[in-house]
């Protein structure tokens, strides 16, 4: 089964969405709050999730000589993989955080509905 494109945007993307949202929110509320009253807002050690450790490659000028562009692309190659890691492991968190939150949420329902 072939899915259209907004459709796969939404199945990749809402998760995404949904956690950004909820860094969001906490990063707005975390002005307002002192630094030890922020640390309790979120389960993420530090308060907030890492920045990727990528480095963009200094791009050559137009009249530089072809192995400094050929250099350049193959640190362009490394960034790319870089990024794209960084994305993996990012998307992966996020999978296992809505299932902590689908965890949770199933034992609450389950407690409340109970006879």
């Amino acid at each position: 089964m072939r899915l259209a494109p907004m459709c796969l945007a939404r199945r990749y993307l809402a998760p995404i969405c949904l956690v950004l949202t909820c860094l969001a929110l906490c990063a707005a509320l975390s002005v307002a709050q002192p630094a030890s009253a922020r640390a309790e807002t979120t389960q993420l050690p530090g308060g907030e999730y890492p920045d990727a450790q990528c480095t963009s490659p200094m791009r050559p000028f137009a009249g530089d000589k072809a192995w400094e562009w050929d250099m350049y692309r193959q640190k362009m190659g490394a960034y790319r993989a870089c990024v794209d890691a960084y994305v993996r492991r990012a998307r992966a968190d996020i999978e296992h955080i809505q299932g902590k939150i689908d965890k949770a949420v199933r034992e609450y329902n389950r407690e409340v509905t109970m006879p």
